[in-house]
């Protein structure tokens, strides 16, 4: 429930001052102008007072007028030099200020001295510690909502945010991507008959064998319930590793209670990204490869793979021929 005090109103009181040269318009809008109006009124007031001591001793004006001019000199010279050092001293409040502009604008940490004793020194401190302890922060909580709860490795949330960035790097590098849509085969049927315990080890079996058998630089998330995606970059060898993943699922045996191994298979959908088709267009191209996947996975059983490029035109990929697991 949103508090209903005003903001600021249990310290408004220590603030009276500064409440009344804010409402003055030529100084509402500069910090440093009512530091200048606070120094000209303390480097001035000393002038003012001697002048009205003249008026009032009646003083000979023709004696005091070279005194009066240097002492004018002066003050105007000491106002001038105040104002410089209060600029100067102000320097580490611009600096604060400028540091919280800038990570709540683009997340950069600043670089802020934190060893000077004083208010400004410790408000320079408590800005560098508070924003590097929010940031880490920040980052540990995107971890965690990157994170798939059950393997570790990217959610779908993620899985899209990584997507994007691989489609915009593409479009600007004119080098394309692959990804390959993984379906694991029959996990109803084990939920149904082991248990979702099952179930649960089923996947995180499948996703950690997926991580092992990619490149570094390669990344997995977990699509859906028994659905994985993999984006692979620049793979040259496209066959061979998705052969590579299908084999090694194959040959794994997963341990779903102990003592108690199964054999999964898997369906493969493998989509290359073409320019300008945007995330739904690659999307849709693996999700029909691995439809045909699926279709042949019904007729012939264990794992299957199917390219897009294949599907549609019918021209193999380059690679060595497909092993069902």
């Amino acid at each position: 429930m949103p508090s209903k005090i005003p903001p600021g109103s249990t310290v408004i009181g220590r603030m009276e001052i500064y409440r009344r040269l804010v409402a003055v318009p030529a100084l509402r809008g500069s910090y440093a102008r009512k530091f200048a109006a606070a120094a000209f009124v303390s480097a001035q007031t000393p002038l003012a007072v001697f002048i009205v001591y003249l008026l009032v001793a009646r003083a000979d004006w023709a004696s005091m007028y070279p005194l009066l001019a240097a002492l004018l000199l002066a003050s105007v010279a000491g106002f001038l030099g105040t104002l410089w050092l209060l600029r100067e001293i102000l320097v580490p409040v611009e600096l604060t200020a400028e540091a919280l502009r800038a990570y709540l604008e683009s997340r950069k940490l600043p670089d802020l001295p934190v060893n000077f004793p004083d208010q400004a020194g410790r408000l320079m401190e408590g800005t560098q510690y508070t924003l590097t302890q929010l940031n880490e922060t920040i980052n540990r909580l995107e971890r965690v909502s990157d994170s798939d709860d059950l393997t570790g490795i990217y959610n779908r949330r993620a899985g899209e945010k990584r997507l994007s960035e691989e489609i915009a790097r593409a479009e600007r590098d004119l080098e394309s991507f692959q990804v390959a849509f993984v379906d694991l085969n029959g996990f109803k049927d084990i939920n149904a008959t082991h248990g979702h315990s099952a179930g649960d080890a089923c996947i995180s079996h499948v996703a950690a064998l997926l991580q092992l058998n990619t490149r570094r630089g390669d990344w997995v998330a977990r699509w859906g319930a028994d659905e994985f995606i993999v984006g692979m970059h620049r793979n040259r060898a496209l066959k061979q590793v998705t052969e590579r993943i299908v084999t090694s699922i194959g040959s794994s045996p997963c341990e779903i209670t102990p003592g108690q191994e199964i054999l999964l298979s898997v369906c493969v959908g493998v989509a290359e990204y073409r320019f300008g088709a945007g995330k739904a267009g690659l999307l849709a191209d693996a999700d029909r490869a691995m439809f045909e996947a699926k279709f042949q996975a019904k007729a012939r059983g264990g794992s299957q793979i199917c390219y897009f490029h294949e599907v549609v035109t019918g021209t193999p990929v380059p690679g060595p021929e497909p092993v069902a697991a």
